[in-house]
Parts: structure tokens; sequence; C-alpha cells
């Protein structure tokens, strides 16, 4: 009997064991689900953040990517950082290029300058696909303040716009233009970014017979075919009172207030057909009395030549320049400018790159320079200014470590007629962004 009521009792006893051995499983697999649901709510928590992460990159390439376009090629007559606008991938675009410049006067009696030539704003807009606005904002000499402190230097800086346009881009190939617009002429005037041109100083020619920075307000057409490339506009004329016999370059109006009862037209046509190879011809012909009293019309002609080679780490460059002013008896008489009926000159230049195939280039080159600002006949009491009939060689390197940044330096050797020419030493740093 006793063994019949213990063994009725085993089931009781092992009852209990089963129960707290199935609890403390079910408790076990709660614990591993829960382990595994934070490990995926871990995991997911980490694939939101590595979104977000992207998520912030693109917005950043949004808004500063697209803004901040990186510098390319020139287009459509322009320097590189000129011409961002036409590159953008967003509706605004800004670029820019600065100048300081060390001079200092071999034998002469005038002061070492070190200037911060010019800083540059571009500022472009795209309205939509075919309507834009591009402009250029200069800030020269670093201050517009005047500086009469007793120094006798009362000459101040300046700020002024330097080209500001309205284009409709018609088709790839064609569009039009309207604003204040640099006159197609030479290398300089349209390309006058530091890193387009080797010297510390921009070569006098292109100063004095193209006016450069020459602009004037007007509208025009710019075009290409796949040889050629070609601009033409009509603008208001030069105010024919600032011509002298320094050249033509007191005659700018340059888009401010400016005389318009004489126009011109201008027109510049490039083939670009051959790699490496820029050659064409500029025209430029108007009226620059302006309708000041006995003056006459001073119809005003300039046209130039210019060509371009680059092969590999070598560049070429020439241009000529030539221009006939009519009616100088009377606009001497009346202003006492001295202004001959002709001014011309030429300019070669060669440089070459032997760091070339490197990240970096370092570039020597040398120009000659030869033209007189007052050839042809001197009428109206005109009096002749020998030191117009300049000649110069220029001897420098150009050094850029990287594309957009450039360190020059240069050694000027000038004569003139006048035996007065002022060799000069010059050493700059450009930027373009």
């Amino acid at each position: 009997m006793l063994c019949t009521l213990t063994l009725a009792l085993l089931p009781a006893a092992i009852a209990p064991q089963s129960a707290t051995a199935t609890t403390s499983d079910a408790s076990a697999q709660d614990l591993g689900a829960l382990a595994r649901r934070v490990a995926e709510l871990e995991a997911n928590n980490a694939e939101l953040n590595r979104r977000l992460d992207l998520l912030s990159e693109d917005v950043e390439a949004v808004d500063l990517g697209g803004l901040f376009t990186p510098v390319g090629d020139g287009t459509r007559g322009l320097a590189p950082a000129a011409s961002k606008v036409y590159y953008a991938s967003s509706p605004l675009s800004i670029g820019g290029y600065g100048e300081m410049v060390y001079t200092n006067e071999q034998g002469g009696t005038g002061t070492d300058q070190l200037d911060f030539l010019r800083a540059i704003l571009y500022v472009g807009y795209k309205f939509d696909d075919q309507w834009l606005l591009n402009t250029e904002f200069e800030f020269e000499h670093a201050t517009v303040e005047d500086n009469n402190d007793g120094s006798g230097d009362t000459t101040p800086g300046s700020v002024s716009v330097e080209f500001a346009y309205v284009e409709y881009l018609a088709t790839d190939n064609f569009s039009v233009r309207a604003g204040l617009l640099l006159i197609p002429m030479g290398f300089v005037n349209e390309l006058h970014e530091p890193t387009t041109f080797f010297s510390a100083g921009r070569p006098e020619l292109e100063q004095r017979i193209i006016p450069s920075t020459w602009r004037e307000n007007g509208i025009g057409v710019t075009g290409s075919s796949e040889d050629f490339e070609y601009r033409v506009y009509v603008v208001n004329g030069f105010d024919a009172e600032g011509f002298s016999s320094d050249g033509l370059r007191g005659g700018r109006q340059k888009g401010g207030k400016a005389k318009a009862e004489d126009w011109a037209i201008v027109g510049r046509a490039d083939y670009v057909g051959t790699t490496g190879l820029l050659a064409g011809v500029s025209a430029y012909h108007g009226a620059s009395g302006q309708g000041a009293a006995g003056v006459g019309s001073v119809s005003t002609t300039i046209y130039d030549a210019h060509v371009q080679y680059q092969t590999g780490p070598l560049r070429l460059r020439g241009l000529y320049a030539m221009a006939e002013i009519d009616d100088t008896a009377a606009l001497n008489a009346a202003f006492g400018n001295n202004v001959g009926e002709q001014m011309g000159g030429y300019y070669l230049e060669a440089g070459y790159d032997v760091l070339e195939g490197g990240d970096q280039s370092l570039t020597p080159f040398v120009r000659f320079e030869s033209f007189d600002t007052q050839q042809g006949d001197l009428l109206g009491g005109a009096i002749d200014d020998p030191a117009g009939d300049r000649e110069s060689w220029t001897f420098g390197l150009a050094w850029q470590p990287i594309d957009q940044v450039v360190v020059k330096a240069d050694y000027v050797d000038a004569d003139n007629g006048a035996d007065s020419g002022q060799d000069l030493f010059r050493l700059s740093l450009g930027y373009i962004f």
C-alpha cells in the first residue's frame, strides 16, 4: 500500500518542476527576441543616420556646389571665371579674380609701390534655360577713400561695373546680348584674368590703342560654328575729348552717363578649327565727336589682326593694331589734345612651360612690343611727343602652383623717342575662382 501511495504522489511532486522549466524557457525566448529587436533597432538607427548624412551632403551640394561652380574653360568670348554662369547647375553663380602687383622703377626717382591692383566679383544668374544675366564688379587699388593725407598722393581707388548684360541664348550657337559689353578686340580686353596672360602687367599696346579694359553700352550678337566664332555689337561711341598723344584710353565712356550722340559698330571673327590655333581679325568704326562744338564727327576706326598657337608646353601670341582718327585738326584746336591721325603697333610673345605634364606650370616668356601713338600727320597745332614712340622687351616667369593661382615676375626694358623710357621690375600675385 505504501508503494501505491508513493507512486500516486510522484506526479504531484514532479509537476511544479516542469512548470518552472517551461517558464524559464519562455523567459529566455523573450529575452532573445528582445535582444534581436534591440539589435534590429540599432541597425535601423545606424542606417537612418547614414541616410541623413547623405541627404545633408546632397543638400549642401545643391546649395553650395551649384553656387560655387568649378572654374572651367572660357566660352563665348569670356575668360574662365567670367564664364561660370554658362556652366552653373544652379541659377546663381559666383566667381572672381584679383591681382596684387609690386613695381620697382629701375634707376628711376619714383617710389617703389605695392598695390592691391584689383579685386573682382562676378555674379551671374540664369532666369531660365534661355535668359541669363552676367555681371563683373571691380574694386581697384583697395579703397575708394581719398588719400589726401599730405603725402602728395590724392588718387583714390574706384568701384566700377566692368560688364553687365542680359543675354538670350537662342540656340547653342547663337545669342543676343544687351547691356554694358566688353569690346571684342585684341586678346586682353575680353580675357584679362591674371591666368590668361604671362606678364605681371598687361601689354601696353592693349592699353593705349586697344584701351583695355574697354567696355561700352550697347547690343549685339554672338555665335559660333564648327570652325569659327564671332561677335558683333552696336555701342555708344568714344568721347574724343579724352583722346591724347598717349592714346585712345581717355575716350572710353565706360557705361556711366555715356554720351550717345555718336554710335559705333564693332565686330570680331576667329578661326578655331585647328587644335591649338586661334587666328582672327576685329574692327571698330564710329564717330567720336559726341556733338562737341566745332570738332566734327571725329570718325574713329580701329582694326587688329591676332593669332595664338599653343601646342604642348609652347604658346605663341602675336597682335597687330592700328587706329585712324579723322578731324584731328579741329579736335586738337578745340581741346589741345595733340592727337595724331594714326596710332599703331604690334607685339610678339612666346612662352614655354618647363614643367610640362605636371600638376604645376612654370613658364619663362619673352615679349617684344613696338607702337607709336602719334603716327600720321599732327594737325591743328598739335605738338609732337616723342615719348609716344615706344619699344620694349619684357622677360619674365609665370608660376602656377595650381590652375587658379599664379605668381609672376618680369623685367621690362623700355625705350621711347624721348629717351625717357622707364625700366621696371614687377612681381605679382593673381588668382581666379
